[in-house]
């Protein structure tokens, strides 16, 4: 029955207690409610792993936003606000490769496997190596590391891999410009495209400035697309 809570720490950056631990572990978190909701859901569900992410998935404590407020900013044990992450290596390239709509290419894989499908880490690309993918040497998920590194800030904002793909004459922009003349619409659909939004206000009138700058419509949009996915709302959980 240690299942089910074992499964919390993947779904986010809180604890409930020495949740690896076995479940006769004298340290057995304090937190029963909590345990005992995860067992049940568990037991419930007949053992069904799937269910029982999707019982946590849809939770109030993994839903709750990122946004904090004075009296919980600095809380890591209570569950008042969701503390944001890096996306995993393979996640983020794959949504990369997603939005540009340019697929990457794995040694001895066809084009257009997902990184996130690719067993074999002698396959992966410098990119999954540089976010932290596991080289699966052992069955230990802390070979994964979640840490926001120098080098990895500077792939995604000046490295030839994100630069080729916004560029690739196959890609997702390359398309929308050629079947969008409206640019307002057209920015409409890259937000929705990488951030699954529309727009506010406040950015409108930003990239509104920025259609106004120098430089051809396909130059423009090639920084309004870069600009997105190196946000922190696309490459972060939050």
């Amino acid at each position: 029955t240690s299942t089910s809570p074992v499964r919390w720490p993947r779904s986010s950056t809180s604890t409930i207690g020495q949740m690896t631990a076995p479940a006769s572990s004298a340290t057995r978190s304090s937190r029963t409610g909590i345990w005992k909701v995860l067992k049940e859901s568990l037991v419930t569900s007949k053992f069904d792993l799937r269910a029982t992410i999707r019982f946590i998935l849809t939770s109030e404590t993994y839903q709750a936003s990122s946004a904090t407020t004075p009296s919980n900013r600095s809380d890591v044990r209570f569950f008042s606000h969701y503390s944001a992450r890096r996306l995993p290596a393979e996640v983020l390239l794959d949504a990369l490769t997603s939005v540009t709509g340019v697929p990457e290419k794995f040694d001895g894989y066809p084009v257009g496997v997902r990184a996130i499908q690719v067993p074999d880490p002698a396959s992966h690309s410098g990119f999954l190596k540089m976010f932290g993918s596991s080289e699966r040497v052992s069955a230990c998920a802390c070979e994964r590391t979640g840490d926001v590194t120098l080098p990895q800030l500077l792939s995604l904002q000046n490295g030839e891999q994100l630069l080729g793909k916004i560029a690739d004459k196959s890609g997702s922009l390359a398309g929308l410009l050629k079947n969008e003349p409206d640019d307002a619409k057209l920015v409409n659909q890259l937000y929705r495209l990488a951030l699954v939004r529309s727009p506010s206000e406040k950015e409108k009138q930003a990239v509104q400035q920025l259609l106004m700058g120098e430089g051809t419509r396909e130059e423009k949009f090639r920084d309004l697309l870069w600009a997105l996915l190196n946000s922190k709302e696309f490459a972060f959980n939050h």
